[in-house]
């Protein structure tokens, strides 16, 4: 065969595969890569009672989302053994309960020593399902918002977990006595105790989760002050005393830190001053009593010192990230350290609900009959009292 014969073939051949190739449809755009998203529950939620229900409070944290725009549109719970959608957060509740990740991340100094910076996203959960309704898991779906980045939603499932039935709420006794004592930020995913999402020796934690501040109340009256509001020492809980709930050994106390003497006038807070003057009490099993904004100089106890139920251990005040005189009350685990460890689930032995609080916090409404209760965690905004 001639090499002029052989060519002629070669370029024949040639010219048929690319025709054929140009025959082939090409694809318009190359098919969105789907993100690899992770969900994950850090810590578990554990059933604690209250009036209206039993409190299911946990965090959804996320993973994968380095590369997107994180917009979470809606999330559901699910109990996967039937299917039914326990809670569902969307719109300003949505908005209200997400914290993004930092945008510069925290250092590793910042993460070691303390911050509210966040490395990865998180939304905070709590909702209440009835008394024996209780499910044995959770999962969760998640739509996303996309749009920004110029896709669709995407709705990814996961965050498997296993509600811990086999954990119990700490039985305390009462951190105060008496009538007219106001309960604000508790058993709802809006308040501040719950969305404080805290990292400290690289370890993201919700110390306080399950805390509730005690504001006291005149029990005739409902008012909170009497005269300027802006002066601490008119707040009629100003110097209370408070009241070890279990007997334990104190682990840590703090007891110079300066009173804020006039409301709008608090120092920014930090890790180190947020609690102010307080105490903790080891009450065993790696669970700790916090106690904190405690009047500058009234603490009287010292870190070594056996309590028992009852003991007077300081006077309430306005010291530390404090806006009005208060007590700032929970119990954590695992760790004495207030900011450093998990937020734990309370129950009081007993106690009665005796009116309601208005919005402002400042004014209430009294019951003419108190309503009894017994190992149960207080609602948000009501008025209690102790024996």
């Amino acid at each position: 065969m001639s090499l002029r014969h052989t060519l002629l073939i070669f370029f024949i051949a040639a010219f048929l595969v690319l025709a054929a190739g140009c025959t082939q449809p090409a694809p318009e755009h190359p098919a969105p890569e789907t993100p690899a998203i992770t969900m994950t529950v850090p810590f578990p939620p554990i059933p604690v009672e209250s009036t209206d229900g039993i409190n299911l409070a946990y965090e959804l944290e996320f993973s994968g989302t380095e590369n997107m725009t994180f917009m979470p549109r809606k999330v559901e719970v699910i109990d996967p053994a039937t299917g039914e959608v326990l809670y569902t957060a969307d719109g300003t509740l949505l908005s209200a309960t997400l914290h993004p990740a930092a945008v510069p991340p925290p250092t590793a100094a910042e993460m070691q020593n303390g911050t509210a910076k966040l490395s990865l996203p998180r939304i905070n959960l709590w909702f209440k399902v009835a008394p024996g309704a209780v499910p044995d898991r959770l999962t969760h779906r998640v739509t996303l918002n996309r749009t920004a980045d110029g896709l669709s939603p995407l709705t990814v499932t996961g965050g498997d977990v296993a509600v811990r039935k086999d954990l119990s709420p700490v039985v305390v006794g009462a951190p105060v006595r008496g009538d007219g004592w106001g309960i604000i930020e508790t058993t709802s995913p809006l308040v501040h105790h719950a969305g404080s999402q805290i990292t400290i020796n690289g370890v993201t934690r919700v110390p306080q989760r399950y805390a509730q501040d005690f504001i006291y109340l005149d029990p005739a009256t409902g008012q909170v002050a009497s005269g300027d509001e802006t002066v601490a020492r008119n707040y009629y809980g100003f110097g209370k005393e408070l009241y070890a709930v279990d007997n334990g050994t104190v682990v840590y106390v703090s007891n110079g830190v300066p009173d804020i003497e006039i409301t709008t006038e608090k120092p920014p807070a930090t890790i180190a001053t947020a609690l102010g003057n307080g105490v903790v009490i080891d009450l065993g099993d790696e669970k700790y009593a916090c106690y904190g904004h405690m009047v500058n100089g009234s603490v009287r106890v010292k870190v070594g010192d056996t309590v028992t139920e009852g003991q007077v251990i300081g006077l309430m005040g306005n010291t530390g990230n404090s806006d009005v005189p208060h007590l700032h009350f929970q119990v954590i685990t695992g760790s004495p350290v207030v900011l450093g460890a998990e937020g734990y689930p309370i129950v009081y032995r007993s106690f009665n609900i005796t009116g309601t609080i208005f919005e402002d916090n400042e004014t209430a409404t009294i019951f003419d009959q108190p309503i009894p209760q017994e190992y149960r965690l207080m609602e948000n905004d009501v008025i209690v009292s102790f024996p």
